[in-house]
């Protein structure tokens, strides 16, 4: 399989920025959706163990995952060609990933059940036609509870906890615990 491009493989709104429901690309985003929603329901109807299961997950990605990967049905994400999953990462069962910005997972990462990360947002004031897109960022060995919810715009640092239920809305520093809503530092972990 190939590698997969720093976008997907067609003209869509950028990764970081903001575009207008009637843009032309809104259409590639709106296509890349339907293409993963239909991946998802397949790889969701899977058992981990299925010889098909893999291969649903790079055909989603539009790359390979590696032996060391873990994900965990059901799965859901809306635009898989926005991500990058690093090795040895779990992502348990019940994830929603909205991924038409982009979505970088490093290496060593857990995310729990039923976490919710987000890279789009609708705009405060044209909420039905401006959409604006963001990255999230978990870098290597960050744990994500069950339940948190992780916000366009976000970095979540090396070696970080987002606590269980976490609304997390600004960029979390490497070696702590967050928590609460909005999140803020709750203590500071020894690397």
């Amino acid at each position: 399989m190939n590698k997969q491009p720093d976008i997907c493989m067609f003209d869509m709104i950028d990764a970081t920025g903001s575009g207008y429901k009637n843009d032309p690309r809104m259409r590639n985003v709106e296509a890349e959706m339907i293409r993963s929603h239909e991946l998802c329901l397949k790889i969701s109807s899977k058992k981990p163990t299925d010889p098909d299961y893999k291969s649903l997950l790079e055909e989603l990605f539009r790359c390979e995952i590696d032996d060391s990967v873990a994900i965990v049905s059901p799965f859901y994400c809306d635009c898989g060609c926005r991500m990058t999953i690093g090795k040895n990462v779990t992502i348990n069962k019940g994830a929603t990933i909205l991924s038409p910005g982009r979505v970088v997972i490093e290496d060593n990462v857990l995310i729990g059940p039923e976490v919710k990360i987000a890279t789009v947002d609708h705009d405060l004031y044209d909420r039905h036609n401006l959409f604006h897109f963001g990255k999230v960022t978990i870098k290597e060995n960050a744990w994500i509870c069950i339940g948190a919810i992780i916000c366009p715009d976000v970095t979540i640092g090396r070696n970080a906890v987002v606590a269980a239920g976490a609304v997390v809305t600004k960029d979390v520093p490497d070696d702590v615990v967050v928590g609460g809503n909005p999140a803020r530092i709750i203590k500071k972990i020894s690397p």
